[in-house]
């Protein structure tokens, strides 16, 4: 079927002879973009949707984004690829609900490199760029600086070294404010997160390069990164120290640094994350492994709701801080407080620019003690930190008021090869309401 002819008046496309069943039949067989297309038709297809009630779409809550099961491949890139038939079609997960299928047609010999919204930082082998899922709008992004990185491409993927020295790691690019219509599509931030370096890009600027505050070959090792309220803010992963540049100093001095908010012999993750409200700064720690004594697996619990792999584990130490930091700045005492509670709220942390998801509707805890629903309130859910996955990747639920002995919820990913081509998988908010604004309603 043409779907386009939907959105035409008059014809066969006439949209007073569809009945709310035909819409659910036709939304069912569509992927998530093209279910937000047809809803921004006509206001009556933007209505019959929206009513879904979650029987199908599961609008606005964060799912899984990340290739097919049937392409997660441990094979040579070369192979991989010339394997599989729909390089462009991904798995949009629910936590509790059927997949559903995204098509993605950019990402052709592309990589994603981070999410916010409904905008994807992605490149191929020369070029870094935004595009709008629902869109597909591309904004080509400057390429970095010669003068202070060299970029190559090693083994079909790009390489990156400084121009002085050793090779750095591009870990992902944080979007952290999206381009706006407004804003003519110029007035994205983006960091471009090394693990021993940081680039910072304004639109319409160039990429500008944060001073460290250790000579080489002491640089920092950054895992995480953030912009909050005119400032960068990157947390190094060796000991959870935060630094922080202000973006308006053209100059981007040396930075200030936080210390972490705990200081011991364990091994921890880190993650930054702004506060609902956007003021603050919140640091989140989980213990860096989880594992039972002796090294024993638990087994995979088939989740039949959603086709994903769940295990349990036993519990691991979760914390969330969160501070002020420009207020702490000018007075130069930087104190954490913890937070014990994220109420009715949950966090989403990973490649994707971090989600703070409303759950009121959602329980804390499962009634039985089990590990579904997978999606509840006041919980910490991590994904990959990076595109540079771990070898064996997990995908945590921490809830930060555990019942004792309440395990830890996991979804357990195939591991990778070493010449595996997938995608790391991390979390994407499907929200209809972009057919209100990127895809203007057409009125019948």
């Amino acid at each position: 079927m043409d779907y386009s002819r939907l959105c035409r008046g008059g014809g066969d496309g006439h949209l007073e002879a569809l009945t709310g069943d035909n819409i659910d039949l036709i939304a069912a067989h569509l992927d998530v973009t093209y279910t937000v297309r047809l809803a921004a038709c006509s206001r009556e297809l933007y209505d019959m949707i929206s009513k879904d009630e979650g029987k199908m779409h599961h609008w606005d809550e964060p799912c899984l984004l990340m290739p097919p099961p049937a392409y997660w491949f441990d094979e040579h890139w070369d192979v991989a690829r010339a394997s599989r038939l729909h390089d462009t079609v991904y798995d949009l997960v629910p936590l509790d609900h059927p997949r559903r299928s995204v098509a993605l047609p950019f990402m052709h010999d592309r990589k994603w490199l981070g999410a916010n919204g409904d905008w994807i930082a992605a490149a191929d082998h020369h070029e870094w760029c935004l595009v709008n899922v629902y869109t597909e709008r591309h904004i080509p992004l400057p390429s970095l600086p010669d003068s202070k990185i060299r970029h190559s491409i090693v083994s079909y993927r790009p390489a990156y070294s400084f121009n002085w020295g050793p090779a750095i790691y591009l870990l992902k690019i944080v979007i952290c404010q999206v381009p706006t219509k407004g804003g003519r599509y110029a007035d994205y931030k983006l960091i471009a997160l090394f693990d021993k370096t940081i680039f910072y890009l304004e639109g319409g600027g160039d990429w500008r390069m944060l001073e460290a505050l250790t000579p080489a070959p002491d640089y920092p090792n950054y895992c995480d990164a953030i912009e909050l309220r005119g400032h960068v803010f990157a947390v190094d992963e060796t000991d959870g120290s935060t630094y922080f540049w202000d973006t308006a100093n053209e100059n981007l001095m040396l930075p200030f640094v936080i210390p972490p908010p705990v200081v011991d012999d364990q091994q921890y993750a880190w993650f930054l994350a702004p506060s609902a409200d956007g003021k603050r700064l919140m640091i989140i720690l989980t213990v860096n492994k989880i594992g039972i004594a002796n090294a024993e697996v638990p087994p995979d619990i088939p989740y039949a709701a959603n086709g994903l792999q769940l295990r349990q584990y036993p519990p691991v130490a979760t914390y969330v801080f969160e501070l002020d930091p420009l207020s702490t700045a000018r007075a130069g005492d930087f104190l954490w407080r913890q937070v014990n509670s994220l109420s009715d709220h949950s966090l989403f942390l990973g490649l994707n620019y971090p989600i703070i998801a409303n759950l009121k509707k959602r329980e804390s805890k499962a009634p039985d003690g089990t590990l579904v629903p997978f999606m509840r309130k006041n919980c910490v859910y991590t994904a990959y930190r990076n595109i540079r996955y771990n070898q064996y990747p997990k995908i945590l639920r921490c809830n930060l008021q555990p019942d004792e002995g309440e395990t830890v919820g996991v979804i357990s990913l195939p591991k990778d090869g070493w010449d595996s081509v997938r995608q790391a998988a991390m979390w994407f908010k499907p929200a209809l309401n972009i057919a209100r604004s990127v895809l203007p309603l057409k009125k019948q």
